[in-house]
């Protein structure tokens, strides 16, 4: 049986400790990352602020959120910024996403911005750049975000998700 991708949305987000998901940012890269390990999702991505965005998976949330799947609870930082929290129901865990957990832990330990970073480093390589070009393009999009040894953090986690590098 086919599972419709809302629902591989849903499990992704109850996978996380306490079924909880901080940031809309978060759940857009980690479902791109898990796409390219082989998630049977097909959202489409295109290059945003924040790195690969998916219309589709703000979409879904919506839906997810009118069928009581999910809830969002608007938040904001100390400076201000406003910030989504995601929370599943339990019962929204997949069995289908058990051959994906490991990478949704690895992801889950990492700051947002780390997974921003991977995450587009990985679209501009997908794109055909070569590693220096993907690098000056995110460095160029990114700014200081790269700082402070976050870009390398950003291959290790690739890395470690075993994803291609070269």
């Amino acid at each position: 049986m086919k599972i419709e991708k809302f629902r591989y949305l849903a499990g992704i987000i109850a996978a996380h400790p306490g079924h909880e998901l901080v940031a809309r940012t978060r759940l857009q890269k980690t479902v791109r990352l898990l796409q390219r390990k082989g998630l049977p999702t097909d959202y489409d991505y295109m290059t945003h602020f924040f790195g690969p965005y998916s219309e589709g998976i703000q979409a879904d949330i919506g839906l997810l959120e009118s069928f009581g799947m999910v809830s969002e609870k608007l938040d904001h930082t100390a400076d201000g910024a406003p910030f989504y929290t995601l929370t599943a129901k339990p019962d929204c865990r997949l069995k289908e996403l058990a051959p994906f957990q490991k990478y949704i832990d690895i992801m889950a330990a990492q700051q947002t911005v780390i997974l921003e970073l991977a995450a587009t480093y990985d679209a501009f390589r997908e794109q055909g750049d070569t590693h220096d070009q993907a690098v000056l393009r995110v460095r160029r999009k990114k700014g200081t975000k790269c700082d402070d040894g976050r870009l390398d953090r950003a291959f290790n986690l690739l890395r470690e998700l075993e994803l291609p590098m070269n």
